[in-house]
């Protein structure tokens, strides 16, 4: 079983440590948000993702939910 460190992910990409499309950024900041916790400014993240990636963050957060569609 791997584990990851979300605050330690979210750190590494505001110091410019990862590279990372504007896409790929909210999505880490919404994923380290919903599986550990670490805040994020919602409209910050949500604003410009693709449909693909909307698609995603729904299905995400319907599973943290606890609703399997």
């Amino acid at each position: 079983m791997a584990g990851i460190d979300w605050p330690a992910a979210i750190t590494a990409l505001d110091a410019g440590e990862l590279a990372a499309s504007g896409g790929e950024q909210r999505m880490l900041r919404l994923a380290a948000s919903i599986a550990g916790g670490v805040p994020v400014d919602l409209r910050q993240a949500l604003t410009g993702l693709d449909d693909r990636n909307i698609s995603l963050v729904v299905a995400a957060v319907l599973r943290a939910a606890g609703q399997h569609r």
